[in-house]
């Protein structure tokens, strides 16, 4: 029964079409052994196939090659009616021409396989080997040399029979395969490339993609050697950031989902595997743990067949390994130490690991120095290279992810291509954009105390489950057209020495290209959440519908054009400590146009009523950016939805007066890096600055009251800027009156202010109002003085 295959037809249509393209051009013609070699290997699996649309697809570019190099043999030699003839073997089992090595170098990419390929291909040659068929990642490539250099890495060179059988074959792989088998008779038991009437003297593979098949491997070829590359998880997983995806979305389908699929078999944890953040962290280390740990058991189960090539213990005493690797592979030549020194392939000298990436890896090397590296390097040794780390990520320069990025899923060449010609993409405007006008990295070092930790050093010090003794702590930032600088909010947020467990950016309907930014970043990093509002609701509702939809016990709030301190979250969760009526609170680092200065909040620090007088005087810098638990938030009430001036002062002034809350300067010196390089709330209307101010002020009375002969001097502080507005003057007549009393009552006061007819009036109304109880007040009073003397 016919049974269409989009993989197979794929494979056969484009290997095919590209071989009659190159047929007609002198200079790029396929050798007579590449074409041969490419229809065999197609011709396997199309006989095999029940798609008869890459049957037809088969026959027909056959008849065209047939014809374009006037080989009429090609017709009957890849005729689909029967089998391919099998072709004379250049060695059995027992024959004299067996090859004297046949070597696989297999890891995770990027732990040092191409280095270990290109020295091994230069021992077989010093060896006086003359026929070496050599095999560079052929579940991609058709790469036959010893050496990367000199390959383009072209379309051309495209192994199309590999990519065929790695996407048909499963990833982790321990049984005989009919398609993979054919594959790997491929590379260890086809005639020399050099002389096809012979068997090489040695065969040489180097794969990538192979990590979770070394056991087929050995069971198709008893006397296999393999040597295993092992490294770290955080240089692995940052250099294949640089280069490519794990997933191989550059060349083909990716393997995302099949990964899932077979981790599920296994009975392995994949919750935590999103494919809505396809490129974050979490996916990199699975791969990474899951394909480690499969290695090192294939190298238990066969430990004659296996050498063990940690990267960190190369680095301590690379002599050593490269003996001990001699001896595996049973060559002895010092030549195979030549050109060690300069490095196989690419260098990746950036950092795309944030903080908080460096925490989630914290398990993966754990694991890895118990399986590899203490056993090799002792305690010491793995101390030391675990400092190595946090000082390679807490001093490197950032650059975002490359591998994997974009919806067209280009490979790194091209979008360096595209960066080089200002080509546009979703990923590019991210990676060129301006992240924020503020530059973080000299004030830390202006500012931070000698003592401060970095954040990738502390993520790898400290046990961060104990720290915040058990609880998950979330930030939310709002967006407004932040375009400039919403990717270093975000970035400061990533960046703690205890980063945040959940960050979600409300973006308030901005209009410009925050939305693309944001979008790649969400890919990037499951622990960001993006909610866009359908129409604007202002700050107080953006951060409210943040804070309801996060799933964390404690909160924190970021404007979008503001930093967060590194330390900020690690300081505020010990002042926490656990403690959900506790608000940590830090300094704040306000930066102006000509200059910065740290605007001190101790005073704050203490009991509610404390805090509570000082925020109602607003003589003393606000403490901003606060953490506390969800619980508190709610029970103060929340944000007012509807206010747009001082909302969050009237938020803090309710929160203050909770009688069981506690106010706790986290001792840190800066939380939040107050952004002032733009105008902010000065254009707005002065008369509209006072409104807000006395409103409030009113209604905080409602919820906590000074005493009566303190209320006149708080009034008079907290509405200074504006204390000439009539507004304000009317406000003040009625207070001054109200406490000259002697029996001062805040409930008028507070109810005139949450009044429904008192949103709608105007300031000149709400003044004639005020005048009016002032004069009621004094004209009560009088009358009842006159009373009291009669």
């Amino acid at each position: 029964m016919d049974q269409f295959d989009p993989s197979l037809f794929s494979v056969v249509h484009r290997s095919l079409f590209d071989l009659y393209k190159r047929s007609g051009l002198p200079d790029q013609t396929p050798s007579d052994e590449e074409l041969r070699n490419a229809l065999g290997n197609l011709h396997k699996s199309v006989y095999a196939s029940n798609c008869q649309q890459s049957k037809s697809c088969f026959e027909r570019y056959v008849k065209l090659l047939s014809v374009s190099r006037q080989d009429s043999g090609l017709l009957d030699e890849y005729n689909l009616q029967k089998p391919l003839r099998e072709k004379k073997r250049a060695f059995v089992e027992g024959a004299s021409d067996q090859p004297e090595q046949r070597i696989l170098v297999s890891g995770i990419g990027r732990s040092g396989t191409t280095m270990i390929y290109q020295q091994l291909a230069k021992l077989l040659q010093i060896d006086g080997k003359e026929r070496i068929n050599f095999r560079y990642e052929p579940y991609l490539w058709s790469i036959r040399s010893g050496t990367t250099k000199g390959n383009a890495f072209g379309m051309e060179q495209l192994h199309q029979f590999g990519l065929h059988t790695h996407l048909e074959t499963p990833l982790l792989l321990n049984e005989k395969s009919v398609l993979h088998d054919s594959f790997l008779d491929s590379l260890f038991a086809g005639p020399s490339d050099r002389d096809p009437e012979q068997g090489p003297d040695a065969c040489l593979t180097k794969v990538i993609r192979g990590s979770g098949r070394l056991g087929s491997y050995i069971e198709r070829f008893p006397d296999l050697k393999v040597v295993a590359c092992l490294r770290n998880p955080f240089d692995t997983i940052n250099s294949s950031l640089g280069m490519f995806s794990f997933f191989g979305e550059e060349f083909h389908e990716n393997d995302r989902e099949r990964f899932l699929v077979e981790l599920e078999a296994r009975g392995l944890p994949t919750a935590h595997l999103s494919l809505d953040s396809p490129r974050s962290i979490e996916w990199s280390a699975a791969w990474w743990q899951t394909f480690t740990a499969e290695t090192l058991a294939v190298a238990r189960q066969y430990p004659d067949n296996v050498f063990l090539f940690c990267y960190e213990d190369f680095s301590r005493d690379g002599a050593r390994v490269m003996q001990n690797l001699q001896d595996f592979v049973g060559i002895q030549n010092d030549g195979i130490a030549m050109g060690l020194s300069k490095p196989a392939g690419p260098s990746i000298k950036a950092t795309s690991l944030n903080a908080w990436d460096v925490a989630y890896l914290q398990d993966c090397h754990a694991f890895y120095e118990e399986e590899v590296l203490r056993p090799l390097l002792g305690e010491a040794g793995v101390t030391e290279q675990r400092q190595a780390i946090a000082k390679k990520y807490a001093q490197g320069k950032f650059s975002f992810p490359i591998a994997g990025a974009d919806l067209g899923r280009r490979a790194p060449i091209q979008l360096r291509g595209m960066m080089l010609h200002d080509g546009k993409s979703p990923f590019l405007t991210l990676a060129k954009c301006a992240r924020t006008p503020i530059d973080l990295p000299a004030l830390i070092n202006k500012y931070a105390s000698e003592d401060q930790p970095t954040p990738t050093a502390q993520t790898l010090e400290t046990d961060l489950r104990a720290l915040k003794k058990g609880k998950r702590f979330g930030a939310v930032i709002t967006c407004h057209n932040n375009s400039t600088t919403i990717v270093g909010a975000v970035l400061s947020c990533l960046n703690q020495t205890v980063p945040y467990d959940r960050i979600i950016v409300v973006d308030d309907c901005s209009t410009d290209d925050s939305k693309t930014k944001l979008a790649v970043l969400e890919e990037m990093y499951s622990a960001l959440q993006v909610i866009p509002l359908e129409s604007s609701l202002g700050p107080s509702g953006a951060r409210h519908i943040g804070i309801s939809r996060l799933d964390t016990d404690y909160w924190t709030q970021l404007d979008g054009d503001d930093l967060f301190w590194p330390t900020k979250n690690q300081a505020e969760i010990v002042a926490i400590d656990g403690d959900n009526n506790v608000v940590a609170f830090s300094d704040i680092l306000l930066v102006n146009p000509n200059n910065t200065s740290l605007q001190p909040t101790q005073t704050y620090d203490g009991k509610h009523p404390n805090a509570f007088e000082c925020l109602l005087s607003r003589i003393v810098q606000i403490p901003r950016d606060m953490t506390m638990s969800k619980e508190l938030y709610f029970r103060a009430g929340g944000y007012n939805l509807v206010g747009h001036l001082y909302e969050d002062w009237d938020f803090k002034l309710r929160l203050a007066a909770l009688t069981d809350s506690e106010w706790r300067h986290s001792k840190s010196q800066i939380g939040t890096v107050y952004n002032r390089l733009t105008p902010g709330l000065s254009g707005v209307d002065s008369g509209l600055h006072a409104r807000a101010l006395v409103l409030y002020f009113f209604k905080a009375l409602g919820h906590h009251c000074p005493a009566p002969e303190a209320v006149l001097d708080h009034f008079e502080k907290a509405v200074a800027p504006f204390q000439h507005r009539h507004i304000v003057t009317e406000a003040r007549k009625w207070l001054k009156a109200a406490v000259g009393t002697n029996s001062f009552d805040p409930k008028p006061f507070s109810s005139l202010a949450m009044s429904r007819h008192t949103h709608t009036a105007s300031n000149a109304t709400l003044a004639e109002t005020f005048q009016k109880q002032a004069q009621s007040l004094i004209d009560g009073h009088k009358k009842e003085t006159l009373e009291v003397a009669r």
